[in-house]
């Protein structure tokens, strides 16, 4: 689902108008926006003066700016998204509905337009728009009640609210709620602080649960009849332990459901630290059963190093829960895919496409297939392979010795750099005794502070020939660096291991 389609035609309109620019570098000419948008030039003139109003009238410093059919954006830098889709969004008689049903198991038609102040056949225009909108998360609005499995409703509206609320609407929906207490709680479990962040998320999903919690868990709740991993997990049953001692605080009924899902929820959001998820996945299930496998095929593939396996296997625990847990995905900023396949090099591109395939087959999703939640898991497993391929090898620490004439060796070392451009494969700096480094560069007359090291001395700053040689030399000190067998990363057998760890 997108977000925009929860706006009326004209917020929609200017929705689009925003991303187009935000999406250009400087500017776009007014007929290359009339041709995008399908409107003529009254009609669009009309939306960026409204829209121009709204931003002036919510306090937002955004302005589209037309000058000789020429629009370009004025913003302070300051600005967040979710201010900008607030903005468009409150007055959508689709999202009023929405932000309802949050907090009401059921309404009445009658009732609910009267609520609403909107007529009865607008009302359901409106109901008929979102069961479209919810069918790809397996849930809709019938006769009066929401139909769908309670999970996914709270998974619903946790990604509703992070892509639309403000600060102060997420000061609002958390209030019910004692920060403090709950992140103490958490520490207690995790064995550490929680971030700021992460903390802020918990309560979002928390708050939602919590304004549901006597709600009916609904049909489709076998999303959770697989569950015997979880609840044999000891991570799931101190995490139902704190979850019981949270409720009495607010003298709500516990229910094994709370415990289940926020152990969904946690398993699916970068909110634990790296030592919790390895613990989880030591005791086994689908989710790690995925993960060795996916590992295997990384590591066969030569795109995972150790020094990134703790992050890769987070990234990839995140992946494969949400593809299990949960369906449907609310998109309100696109990512284009030929901007990260232009972070690496032409000669991997095929092969994140080909891993990017392989690990999408497991979720039993196709990366091409043509629907936001595949679009989203696939954007979030190519971003881990993306980092997963250039963090893949450890980079040369190289000391520089140029000599004492700080402008001269200012030039030497602007000649390296320009001639090895954006390699990050080489760290270079001027060298200090009291690091180690992997190789020396010396430049005429400058000392050698060690012999014991692998060095280029570097005769003329301007030779192509030299610097050509030179970075022959770095690359070929790279490979001898990187050549090692790696150790296997991940077995099935090992896998237990992690279970051993303490959270």
């Amino acid at each position: 689902m997108k977000i925009e389609e929860l706006m009326d035609k004209e917020r929609k309109a200017q929705y689009r108008l925003l991303q187009a620019l935000y999406a250009s570098q400087n500017s776009l000419l007014l007929k290359d926006l009339m041709r995008q948008s399908h409107l003529s030039k009254v009609t669009l003139l009309k939306y960026i003066d409204n829209l121009n109003h709204l931003c002036q009238e919510q306090g937002l410093a955004c302005q589209v700016v037309l000058e000789k059919d020429i629009v370009f954006l004025e913003e302070n830098g300051q600005l967040t998204w979710q201010e900008l889709v607030a903005a468009l969004l409150k007055e959508s008689v689709a999202y009023q509905v929405l932000t309802y049903l949050c907090c009401h198991e059921q309404f009445n038609i009658t009732a609910l337009s009267a609520e609403l102040m909107v007529s009865e056949a607008t009302l359901n225009r409106q109901l008929a728009h979102l069961n479209q909108l919810l069918a790809e998360f397996d849930l809709a609005l019938s006769q009066g009640r929401q139909v769908g499995s309670e999970l996914q409703w709270r998974y619903f509206y946790f990604e509703l609210w992070r892509h639309t609320l403000t600060k102060k609407g997420l000061n609002d929906l958390t209030s019910c709620i004692d920060a403090p207490h709950l992140a103490n709680l958490f520490e207690r479990l995790i064995g550490q602080a929680i971030s700021k962040d992460a903390l802020e998320q918990l309560l979002i999903w928390l708050a939602i649960s919590q304004r549901r919690m006597a709600f009916q868990k609904g049909e489709g709740s076998n999303l959770l009849k697989d569950s015997d991993f979880i609840v044999s997990n000891r991570f799931f049953k101190r995490l139902e332990s704190v979850l019981l001692h949270y409720l009495r605080r607010y003298a709500l009924e516990f229910d094994s459901f709370e415990a289940k899902s926020l152990f969904a929820f946690l398993h699916s959001y970068p909110l634990l630290p790296v030592a919790s998820m390895e613990y989880i996945l030591g005791f086994g299930g689908p989710i790690a059963d995925r993960i060795s496998e996916a590992l295997w095929l990384l590591k066969k593939a030569q795109v995972i190093a150790e020094q990134t396996k703790e992050e890769i296997i987070y990234g990839l625990g995140l992946f494969f829960a949400k593809s299990y847990f949960f369906k449907g995905a609310i998109i309100s900023q696109s990512k284009d895919k030929e901007q990260l396949y232009q972070l690496v090099d032409d000669e991997k591109r095929d092969i994140l496409t080909v891993m990017m395939n392989h690990l999408m087959l497991q979720t039993g999703r196709l990366a091409s297939q043509e629907n936001d939640f595949s679009q989203c898991l696939s954007d979030d497993i190519l971003e881990l392979l993306i980092f997963s391929i250039e963090r893949h090898q450890v980079p040369l620490a190289i000391g520089l010795s140029l000599g004492s004439n700080k402008v001269v060796s200012a030039i030497v070392e602007l000649a390296i750099r320009r001639q090895l451009g954006n390699n990050r494969d080489f760290q270079l700096e001027i060298y200090n005794p009291q690091k180690e480094y992997d190789g020396l560069i010396t430049y005429q007359n400058a000392h050698l502070p060690r012999r014991d090291l692998p060095y280029y001395h570097l005769k003329q700053y301007n030779s192509p020939y030299e610097l050509a040689a030179l970075e022959d030399f770095l690359k070929s000190l790279f490979q001898q660096k990187n050549k090692q067998e790696e150790e296997p990363l991940v077995s099935p057998a090992a896998k237990s291991s992690f279970a051993h760890k303490t959270v």
